[in-house]
């Protein structure tokens, strides 16, 4: 503040008339006392948006997530954008729904217009979606026995993390790698439904599967029926000394009866690994009695990179997030792209890991939002002694407009401070928004 405004006033209050928070602003929390008075607001003005957006984000900041959702909901179905959705996205997780909250978040995405707001939602969507799949299967553990009962979801199928069977570690990430791989092809079959490799991975975990489970026939079968997959996919890497370098060996597994219902196997050196998979692949399709058209068959002789170095890395990031290491797997992936810039999947991981390194919380992403709704509408005792202090400072002009201006929306008030400055310049002071000093009496 200028030195001519502490001579001639001693400051006891700021108050704020105009709206310029940028989108990483300090949070514009909503006092719970001043509920009464939104809710009062809501009632004199049923369909404005910006009342219904106030009065959600205090919802929610006052924990009462059930009826921000509704009061966000019919913000947003008159049009309110970004803040209303990513504030509903955070009532839905208050309030344990986190399919509704990942949804919203998808749609917010749409909607953010700066770089670092898309960033951070980025980051709350990444860290709820994982955490939704752990919720997911949670459940599916405790509603086994229903599950069991349950027809499969028809063609789909899973992709167990595979076995590796040897001594050198640097192999070792080829666990997740090649399910990757294999998830990525039989993608590419239309009339196949493939869970994510982070939902299969996820029940694992859960489930503390050890390597030598997951290639265990009746463990295949009780994995999928927990994820309602008609067919699972097994498998090992063995390190070998004659015949090659490695052997991939593959299972196909009925989830409801638990039998195996194909095998593919191939061996080579260790730099044939993407044309073996590939054996693997078309084996088990032909066990399925899959026909592939022309186009599906030209898009299964693609490979994700030419560089055996940057799979490896790209497996090595793989087993980096599974564990939760963000910050190794993001090198890891960047180190893939670094030897192969072409490598897409690795820079959509990139991209996932860097948004899950953030470590974005419900509170610091609702403080990215709030700086975007600017001050409140004026309350009764803030009027109040706005009106005195422009009083003793700017009688005229700015008093005249004040007294017919205080229930203007936000984007109205910097009408006000504009008269005021014409009436004394030296004692209207602009910091970031556009301000008022309030002198002692």
């Amino acid at each position: 503040m200028s030195g001519t405004v502490r001579n001639w006033f001693t400051p006891i209050a700021i108050v704020s008339l105009g709206s310029g928070c940028s989108a990483g602003s300090r949070a514009t929390t909503v006092p719970p006392t001043e509920l009464p008075s939104l809710e009062a607001e809501r009632a004199r003005h049923p369909d404005d948006r910006d009342v219904l957006l106030r009065l959600g984000q205090a919802y929610y900041q006052a924990g009462r997530h059930t009826d921000a959702i509704a009061i966000l909901r019919a913000a947003m179905a008159r049009g309110a954008g970004f803040p209303a959705h990513v504030y509903l996205g955070l009532a839905f997780e208050g309030h344990g729904d986190l399919d509704s909250a990942v949804a919203v978040y998808d749609q917010a995405r749409g909607l953010a217009t700066g770089a670092n707001e898309r960033a951070e939602l980025e980051g709350r969507l990444a860290s709820v979606s994982r955490a939704r799949l752990t919720e997911a299967a949670r459940r599916a553990i405790a509603t086994e026995a229903r599950l069991a009962a349950q027809p499969p979801a028809p063609n789909t199928i899973a992709v167990l993390p595979w076995m590796y069977v040897g001594t050198n570690d640097e192999l070792r990430p080829l666990e997740r790698g090649i399910a990757h791989l294999l998830v990525t092809d039989f993608g590419k079959v239309s009339s196949l439904v493939l869970l994510e490799r982070e939902r299969v991975q996820v029940l694992a975990d859960e489930l503390a599967l050890t390597a030598a489970q997951r290639v265990e026939p009746g463990t295949g079968a009780r994995s999928g029926r927990l994820l309602r997959a008609g067919r699972v996919v097994q498998g090992s890497v063995r390190e070998q000394v004659r015949g090659g370098d490695l052997r991939l060996e593959a299972r196909l597994v009925n989830a409801t009866s638990g039998a195996v219902t194909g095998t593919g196997t191939a061996s080579d050196r260790l730099q044939q690994l993407f044309a073996m998979e590939k054996q693997i692949v078309f084996a088990l399709l032909e066990h399925m009695r899959i026909t592939l058209s022309p186009a599906e068959r030209q898009a299964l002789s693609e490979r994700p990179t030419a560089d055996l170095q940057a799979f490896l890395a790209f497996s090595r990031g793989l087993e980096a997030e599974d564990r939760g290491d963000f910050l190794a797997a993001g090198r890891e992936f960047n180190a893939a792209i670094a030897r192969d810039p072409a490598f897409r999947a690795a820079r959509d991981r990139a991209l996932r890991t860097a948004a899950l390194g953030r470590g974005v919380t419900p509170s610091r992403l609702a403080s990215i939002v709030s700086g975007r709704l600017g001050p409140t509408r004026m309350t009764a005792s803030r009027a109040l002694a706005l009106r005195s202090a422009i009083a003793v400072v700017a009688p005229t002009t700015g008093g005249r407009l004040l007294s017919r201006a205080l229930a203007l929306s936000p984007l109205a008030r910097p009408r006000i401070a504009e008269a005021l400055r014409q009436d004394d310049p030296t004692r209207l002071v602009p910091i970031g928004e556009i301000v008022i000093v309030i002198p002692r009496p």
